[in-house]
């Protein structure tokens, strides 16, 4: 059986063209989709030209849920599909399916020559029972960041790692930065490291990393104003995403310190007296999940991010009441009379 035909209440099977249907099916969304997902999915589906349908689905602000059988080797990919859907996880899911506006359903079919086929469906008793049992799984599933957090840092594992490798150091910042979901925080507390950073790529991944929606913010140490409009410079041409803050008192160690999804962090004590061509600048680090070190670093962290935003603030108040010194303004005060007038309404 194979027909074509779309009209409503009609079970359809399509052979021919699978992604382009798919890809229009949820072009016609106009309220909601919601679907399974499993590790076949990327080997029929283009995930790239999915990613385009979404965006513009998100963008007319229609709810997007998804339902994962999220595995290690998925974790990429699947990180692409968190800017659009609210996603959850559950080992149960054993098939690919779609249902859009809760009134039309798809799954993929593969038969034993590895041919896949489009099921469609538009029967409202039918939809209505598979959006019943997406709604109940969806209720159990575990969220997605849980998840990817429980794969890639482990359950309840404890490590600290001492490194001493200035290439191994910038090795692990590389793979924890892209490795990241949600959040990434740094701490610099000598400017020239931040510049250096620039020159070993670490702040271009991080810019890369904030279209997928990682939140990515900065605090470096710099009381040279010469210095600090360079450095704002730089940002807003190459960095635009990345939030970058100063602070104006220098800390008492020179270290380097990068937290990844308030999970492991990495501590680097610094030399600023480095070789530019070189990544000597990096000393010897602990990279860790330890919670209790953890913590703290995440606390001093905020602490001094607050601390920045006031200090930022007393500069543009000093350099506003500059932007006025010198001129001889006169006090005056303003009187106006009120009156009002009350219209009289005719009976």
């Amino acid at each position: 059986m194979s027909r074509n035909r779309s009209t409503k209440n009609e079970i359809n099977i399509v052979s021919d063209s699978v992604p382009e249907i798919t890809n229009q099916a949820i072009s016609t969304a106009k309220i909601g989709i919601d679907c399974y997902l499993n590790n076949d999915f990327s080997t029929v589906i283009d995930p790239e030209k999915l990613l385009v349908k979404l965006l513009d689905s998100k963008r007319k602000g229609l709810k997007l849920r998804m339902i994962s059988d999220l595995t290690m080797k998925d974790s990429s990919l699947y990180r692409d599909f968190v800017n659009y859907f609210e996603i959850r996880h559950t080992d149960q899911i054993s098939c690919n399916m779609i249902l859009i506006d809760r009134s039309h359903f798809m799954t993929l079919l593969t038969s034993g020559s590895n041919k896949t086929r489009l099921l469609r469906i538009f029967d409202k008793s039918f939809v209505s029972a598979q959006q019943f049992l997406f709604d109940s799984l969806w209720g159990f599933a575990l969220p997605f960041k849980e998840k990817i957090k429980e794969i890639e840092y482990g359950h309840g594992k404890s490590f600290t790692k001492n490194i001493s490798k200035s290439s191994e150091i910038v090795d692990t910042i590389r793979r924890s930065i892209k490795s990241s979901i949600d959040e990434i925080l740094i701490l610099f507390s000598e400017y020239e490291v931040l510049i250096h950073s620039k020159k070993l790529g670490i702040l271009k991944l991080l810019q890369e990393v904030t279209w997928r929606g990682i939140k990515v913010r900065i605090i470096v140490h710099c009381e040279n104003k010469n210095i600090k409009d360079y450095l704002k410079g730089i940002f807003i041409e190459n960095f635009p995403d990345v939030s970058l803050q100063y602070l104006q008192k220098s800390l008492q160690t020179k270290m380097t310190t990068m937290i990844f999804d308030r999970r492991t962090f990495l501590d680097i004590s610094t030399d600023v007296s480095f070789d530019e061509n070189s990544e000597s600048v990096m000393g010897s680090s602990i990279y860790s999940n330890n919670e209790i070190k953890l913590n703290s670093l995440i606390s001093i962290f905020e602490f001094l991010w607050i601390q920045s935003d006031i200090d930022n603030q007393k500069v543009i108040k000093e350099a506003y009441f500059k932007l006025f010194k010198g001129f001889n303004l006169r006090d005056e005060t303003y009187k106006r009379e009120w009156k009002f007038k009350v219209n009289k309404q005719k009976k």
